[in-house]
């Protein structure tokens, strides 16, 4: 793991309280299973006469014109190649969301790590801008729900990251301060920029981050080169 700061009473002087964890592509790889459940909707829609590859799917998902699980990517898909049927449609969107729950696997050493943090008395929490309900699903079928004392998602505050209203509201319901908080997550310009801006500490999880946004150097404190480097910093 390589640390931006060096000063250890800066990195941890024992006034941690809580950690908060984004959840995809953090805890477990979400781009894997989402481009799993892809494959599975082409093999569904074209049958033995697939000649696209998964990332094609994917990339509508992508675009922004919706959200990034949002049906209305794969209805695009197959009205621009003109194969839409309402009927086929509802079975894609059952298959996508079938796909991607199944397909999730925890990132090494999660269940290890969060016993260790636990252990050491912190507080746990996901910020994610999936809703409550995916939020619940997805940690129910890895295992770790239990491992949690809140989880604000999008329908909790109304808003998405990098808006601060996440971090906000987990501040208030647990009662601590910025600096006594950090924040875990892979996506820079989501996760890391707007907690920095609030004064929380910031973990980016570089192993997680699929994106290639460029430069990153010196815009968090600490830089995790897998999720089990997060108990490097409590040593």
């Amino acid at each position: 793991m390589n640390t931006i700061q060096k000063d250890p009473e800066q990195i941890y002087p024992g006034g941690l309280k809580a950690v908060l964890f984004d959840m995809d592509n953090t805890l477990f790889d979400f781009v894997a299973a989402k481009l799993e459940a892809c494959r599975e909707i082409l093999s569904f829609i074209w049958k033995e006469n697939v000649t696209e590859e998964p990332s094609v799917l994917f990339r509508y998902f992508l675009r922004g014109v919706y959200g990034f699980e949002d049906y209305e990517n794969i209805q695009d898909y197959m009205q621009e190649r003109n194969i839409f049927t309402a009927q086929d449609y509802r079975k894609c969107c059952e298959i996508y969301e079938r796909e991607k729950l199944q397909n999730l696997e925890l990132y090494p050493a999660v269940t290890d790590t969060l016993d260790k943090l636990k252990k050491l008395g912190l507080k746990l929490v996901i910020i994610t801008d999936a809703d409550s309900n995916h939020a619940l699903a997805r940690l129910t079928r890895v295992g770790l729900l239990n491992y949690f004392d809140l989880i604000v998602a999008t329908d909790t505050t109304g808003t998405k990251k990098p808006d601060p209203a996440h971090f906000l509201f987990a501040l208030e319901m647990l009662g601590i301060k910025p600096g006594e908080t950090l924040v875990v997550g892979d996506n820079i310009k989501r996760d890391i920029v707007p907690a920095r801006k609030l004064g929380l500490r910031t973990a980016y999880a570089s192993y997680g981050d699929w994106r290639t946004e460029g430069e990153t150097d010196q815009c968090f404190d600490f830089r995790l080169d897998k999720f089990s480097d997060m108990l490097d910093l409590f040593h």
